[in-house]
């Protein structure tokens, strides 16, 4: 993710849109750094049939990547993430 899209590779995190559309069950997406465990907490929760949208501030991962998992019964749905941002660690 970072170094491309005009995300600088010393990005430490980035700011993202999510949107689901098109959901035939309903279900969640997790969006999270790249190489730790999926967290607990969903991005973004839906029902089947809805179209939402959510705001998020992601960690990048160590090769600065980000992972999404979508956790839905069965069905299909689709799903956008809009890199909108990035934020850099800038130390005392």
């Amino acid at each position: 993710m970072v170094g491309t899209c005009g995300i600088p590779p010393e990005a430490d995190a980035i700011a993202v849109n999510v949107t689901v559309t098109q959901p035939t069950a309903a279900g969640h997406v997790l969006i999270y750094p790249l190489g730790v465990p999926q967290p607990i907490t969903s991005t973004i929760n839906y029902s089947a049939g809805q179209t939402r949208a959510n705001n998020a501030i992601v960690q990048v991962g160590a090769n600065g990547s980000i992972a999404a998992t979508c956790g839905q019964g069965s069905g299909t749905t689709h799903f956008i993430i809009d890199v909108v941002g990035y934020f850099r660690f800038v130390g005392p």
